[in-house]
């Protein structure tokens, strides 16, 4: 099943291209260009953005080469639509627009955004089935907690994914 051109170009300029023109045209795929956290933070700067959703096999590719549309891909996995897709898309976005957090300091220390994984989190209890929150994080030293934090995600990066490791470099 394949979206018709004439149909979805219709659309597109009936609608998306009138009433949105300043906003880009994204069209979820698995063929796009991954989806990462730089990206999804420029997006949450936008005024907003248009997506087409695909189902099944997608959309005539007369449609991408017609029109500025930017393929983005959520993973290296494929969905039957990009329904389901778009709910992944939209909520990385909407979460980083200010006040949805709640605390916007709260996305400075997440996952990716120095490329690396986030550090391990612990609550109460103290200890769990013989496990025990690590005694740094109890000792109200807050430059030692958060030197802790910087290396444990540098460990679990370097174990976990070590391309993540690469970039930063590669970035420097």
């Amino acid at each position: 099943m394949v979206m018709r051109a004439d149909v979805l170009g219709d659309a597109i300029e009936k609608t998306l291209i009138q009433n949105h023109e300043s906003e880009p045209l994204i069209y979820l795929s698995a063929k796009g260009k991954p989806l990462k956290h730089s990206k999804v933070k420029s997006y949450s700067e936008l005024s907003g953005v248009s997506i087409i959703c695909g189902h099944f096999e997608g959309i005539d590719q007369r449609v991408l080469d017609s029109y500025n549309i930017e393929e983005v891909s959520i993973g290296d996995f494929v969905v039957t639509g990009g329904e389901i897709a778009s709910f992944v898309f939209l909520d990385a976005i909407i979460r980083l627009l200010p006040g949805v957090l709640g605390n916007d300091n709260s996305i400075d220390e997440e996952s990716f955004i120095q490329n690396l994984l986030e550090y391990p989190h612990y609550t109460k209890p103290q200890e769990f089935k013989g496990l025990k929150v690590p005694d740094i994080l109890l000792s109200g030293n807050h430059e030692e907690i958060n030197k802790w934090r910087l290396e444990r995600a540098k460990e679990l990066t370097k174990k976990i994914r070590p391309d993540l490791i690469k970039k930063k470099d590669k970035d420097k």
